[in-house]
């Protein structure tokens, strides 16, 4: 249980669920019409997908602007879905 929470092991467990789970949700609203259109989703997923990425990119000593990259997708991301919601 030690290995899962000392490396990047656990971070890429849930990047792995995250993107599973938009897949799975992408497809149940496509077949049933039901759920949460992706267009309503893209944005908050990718979000946080970009800041677990930048977390696993830290965490594996990655060149400072990588990280800087991809905080500065995840805050795009993340204003983009407020722009969106809030329908300015």
């Amino acid at each position: 249980m030690r290995e899962i929470f000392s490396g990047t092991l656990l971070i890429d467990i849930v990047i792995a669920v995250t993107v599973i789970e938009w897949v799975l949700l992408s497809w149940w609203h496509r077949r049933t019409g039901r759920g949460i259109p992706m267009s309503e989703l893209r944005a908050t997923l990718l979000a946080g997908l970009y800041l677990m990425m930048a977390l696993r990119a830290s965490m594996v000593s990655a060149p400072w602007y990588v990280v800087a990259l991809l905080l500065l997708a995840a805050g795009l991301s993340h204003a983009a879905d407020l722009w969106r919601r809030w329908g300015a």
